[in-house]
């Protein structure tokens, strides 16, 4: 989820620490294509299809991975499309897949070559407070609820697995009110979180596994 919003923030922010950052994109890679670095590949994946990773698959051959993050995300239609009356099953299978299990899919292309897993330090996963059961109280939006409390769950099952076999640090991390693709009318500057998000993770970033947090690192309630 590198072409735009925080994906594309942090892509620009990792390339410009001299690293060599692999970025997918979903349909378009206009903005990904404008950045000129011999770092940067970039690879066509719908994380929506269960059998679109060939691609994704091949390009992290034999690659050592040290850290990933998980920023694509879709919200999954409107306020009014997510009412229990209006739910297309077929949208909610479409956004689960996107903003959580296409993650579990991304760690077993990983976690099936040896040389890429003894290398990973770090997981990010960009979740919402939108998924949070406990602070929930709207209601609404059930498609997207859904996916970000999988995507936490998943979250924390991965910080407890990846941790103990390969001292993996996996949080998740609620960025707020940020300007996306998903989110044109966000008022804090995909930039400015790309840099919060990187500072968190380069100081002391073992007391985040397992944690729900945002920008600032305090933790929100699962």
């Amino acid at each position: 989820g590198a072409n735009s919003g925080i994906g594309l923030a942090l892509t620009k922010k990792i390339l410009e620490l001299d690293n060599r950052v692999l970025a997918t994109y979903h349909q378009s890679s206009e903005n990904l294509k404008h950045i000129k670095n011999k770092n940067l590949t970039i690879v066509k994946y719908d994380q929506s299809k269960i059998n679109e990773f060939k691609d994704l698959e091949e390009k992290i051959k034999e690659t050592p991975i040290n850290l990933i993050f998980n920023c694509a995300g879709v919200f999954g239609g409107t306020f009014e499309d997510q009412q229990i009356e209006n739910l297309d099953f077929r949208k909610l299978q479409e956004v689960l897949m996107v903003n959580s299990f296409s993650i579990l899919k991304i760690m077993q292309i990983i976690l099936s070559n040896k040389f890429t897993t003894k290398n990973l330090e770090a997981l990010v996963n960009i979740s919402s407070d939108a998924g949070s059961i406990k602070l929930n109280n709207q209601g609404n939006a059930y498609i997207y609820r859904a996916s970000k409390s999988a995507l936490n769950s998943i979250t924390k099952n991965m910080s407890l697995d990846l941790n103990d076999r390969f001292k993996t640090i996996v949080f998740a991390i609620d960025p707020g009110n940020v300007q996306s693709g998903m989110n044109p009318g966000g008022y804090i500057k995909s930039e400015v979180c790309a840099n919060l998000i990187i500072d968190l993770i380069s100081s002391n970033n073992k007391p985040l596994n397992g944690k729900f947090i945002n920008l600032l690192g305090d933790e929100i309630p699962w």
